[in-house]
């Protein structure tokens, strides 16, 4: 019954290792869009601003700390995979409008 749990264990902390980094890119990208959606919007405030940067960066750096440097990267390829999604999402409304007139 021992070897069972101990390989129960292994097997547990191999899945562990593969799905905390995907988990890390999802969190990553979300935070990402976040950023950038509040940051285009012209009429926020620039405490909101500063506290969404400041949280961003708290969170790589916590994440860089206590973390593997699989889920700290994967972390930070989907937030700046997310800001350039927002860039070219919002470069594609532009180019629509000048082929319209």
């Amino acid at each position: 019954m021992d070897g069972f749990i101990e390989g129960w264990d292994q097997f547990a902390y191999i899945i562990g290792s593969l799905i905390r980094p995907l988990g890390s890119l999802v969190f990553g990208i979300m935070i990402g869009w976040l950023t950038t959606s509040t940051f285009q919007d012209a009429a926020r405030e620039w405490q909101l601003k500063i506290a969404i940067f400041l949280g961003v960066l708290g969170a790589f750096i916590c994440l860089h700390i206590y973390s593997g440097p699989a889920t700290t990267g994967l972390f930070a390829l989907g937030a700046g995979a997310a800001a350039i999604f927002q860039v070219v999402r919002q470069m594609q409304p532009a180019k629509k409008k000048e082929e319209k007139k």
